[in-house]
């Protein structure tokens, strides 16, 4: 927000379940307020039953920088999810849409069988991934099933640059230990703001249980805070220990980031020396990722 208030930016949403509407906490959207203040792109675009592809954002963010351009508007582009990063600097592979009959069949196997299958199919792509991500492995093994091909294949042989090719990105890496205490807090405050009133409200809707947007890191804790299975500092408590090891499987991935700027945060605040005003710097120069 300080970076976008210095140079006159708009924010461009990078995180994978922002783009639900309805789960507003406990993704910790930005608010009303901010949202007035400075323009957000790229939030509640689809409901919490919707499939959302990495395709469905490469398009949509199109369509954003497209109207970015034509008003002469700088912006920043921030978040977590690495795979939309990747799509937007790297490009998307042009591997096929994945069939439902095939998907529904991936999905009944527990993540450790479908890690294993693809270390075995595609040692290549499985080096690289995030073998926790439950949705990019039944991807990759719906590409190998449908074409016999590998993910890797289609990622090295049929990608082109992504739209944000070349662009600076910034990454704020804190202690990680300091980074617990920050996650703990802002996972209390989130229950304190009205977390559990989202969550029943979002039980209200046909369709919720196993929807794409109920698997928000959080999400399933929080439902057995409804139900009377967990209280809440014990569904804290599962809360931090998930997002602190998302967390760590987000910091190995920057080590493969190309055109990465490490900043190194103290208890998730900028240092000073290299904090707002060396973003906004480099901002000056037009677009980049954060």
């Amino acid at each position: 927000m300080e970076v976008a208030r210095k140079t006159g930016a708009e924010i461009c949403s990078l995180d994978a379940f922002q783009v639900y509407r309805g789960l507003d906490i406990g993704t910790a959207k930005p608010s009303a307020q901010a949202r007035k203040e400075i323009p957000h792109h790229l939030l509640d675009l689809v409901e919490p039953e919707e499939g959302f592809t990495a395709a469905d954002y490469l398009k949509a963010a199109g369509e954003v920088l497209a109207g970015l351009k034509h008003r002469s508007r700088r912006a920043v582009w921030v978040g977590g999810t690495g795979l939309y990063h990747k799509v937007l600097t790297e490009g998307l592979a042009r591997a096929p849409g994945t069939d439902g009959k095939v998907a529904a069949e991936l999905e009944a196997r527990s993540t450790e069988e479908l890690a294993e299958e693809i270390r075995r199919v595609d040692p290549e792509w499985s080096e690289k991934a995030d073998l926790q991500n439950r949705r990019r492995l039944v991807r990759a093994l719906a590409v190998w099933r449908q074409t016999g091909r590998k993910m890797s294949s289609w990622q090295r042989e049929e990608t082109q640059p992504g739209p944000l090719s070349g662009a600076k990105a910034f990454a704020l890496v804190p202690d990680l230990d300091a980074l617990v205490a920050v996650i703990r807090a802002r996972v209390a405050g989130m229950i304190q703001d009205g977390w559990l009133e989202e969550v029943k409200k979002l039980q209200e809707r046909q369709g919720w249980r196993g929807c794409p947007g109920g698997r928000a890191i959080g999400y399933r804790e929080i439902e057995m805070v409804v139900a009377g299975r967990l209280n809440r500092e014990e569904a804290g408590d599962k809360i931090v220990a998930a997002t602190r090891a998302y967390a760590k499987r987000q910091l190995t991935w920057l080590k493969r980031v190309p055109n990465l700027e490490i900043i190194e945060a103290i208890s998730g605040q900028l240092p000073p020396a290299t904090g707002v005003e060396k973003l906004a710097k480099a901002l000056g120069g037009g677009s980049f990722s954060g």
